[in-house]
């Protein structure tokens, strides 16, 4: 659910966020681009972004926003996901995109991106399932360790235990083989610099956010 924390609109380019994850590494996300005059917003849940765009409407300084990008997780169905952000903007008044990862005119401009983003880069191909600590991860695939992490996985596997969220496992473990890393949310990894932000996934991410 969305924090009960009164919402107050501070800046003109608005990023909705679900989850404190997301909300945390895309603090730093728009710091590592150069981007300025941002907010992040956390939304909620996925459930929870309509009921949030029709609260945004009624916010204090509303009409001062020039830019809105929500970001969500594509999970296991992007396209499902695509209908959903497209519905959700539609059903309160909201200029709708035509694909991911492009802004709308009028105001305010309106865009969204899908979690991990696309299987082929920059900004083409294919939109991939998955999440945020899919996307972090893939930005650290040439460091060793993943061998490391993937006999961890192949090992609880082998002993029959059901991973539910494989991809918090591996993200979890592969910041318990980096010094002083052991324990860190993901926001936190993204405060100290754990992730490539220069890294190609990241492209299409960073092209909406600087052209906010």
């Amino acid at each position: 659910m969305p924090s009960k924390k009164l919402i107050e609109i501070k800046k003109e380019k608005l990023i909705l966020v679900e989850g404190a994850d997301a909300y945390y590494f895309f603090i730093w996300a728009y710091q590592a681009f150069g981007a300025n005059d941002i907010q992040v917003i956390n939304f909620g849940g996925i459930d929870d972004l309509g009921a949030f765009l029709k609260t945004l409407k009624r916010l204090h300084d509303y009409e001062k926003v020039k830019a809105v990008a929500i970001v969500r997780d594509a999970e296991v169905d992007p396209e499902g996901a695509v209908k959903s952000i497209k519905t959700a903007l539609r059903t309160h008044g909201f200029k709708v995109p035509g694909k991911p990862f492009s802004f709308t005119q009028g105001h305010p401009r309106v865009a969204f991106m899908l979690l991990p983003g696309f299987d082929s880069v920059p900004g083409a191909g294919t939109l991939l399932k998955g999440t945020l600590e899919d996307l972090c991860l893939s930005t650290t695939m040439s460091d060793p360790i993943h061998a490391c992490v993937d006999l961890y996985v192949e090992c609880l596997n082998s002993k029959g235990i059901k991973i539910k969220h494989p991809h918090k496992t591996r993200l979890y473990a592969y910041l318990s083989g980096k010094n002083d890393l052991a324990g860190l949310k993901l926001g936190e990894a993204a405060k100290a610099g754990i992730w490539d932000w220069n890294h190609p996934a990241l492209i299409p991410f960073r092209e909406i956010i600087i052209n906010m």
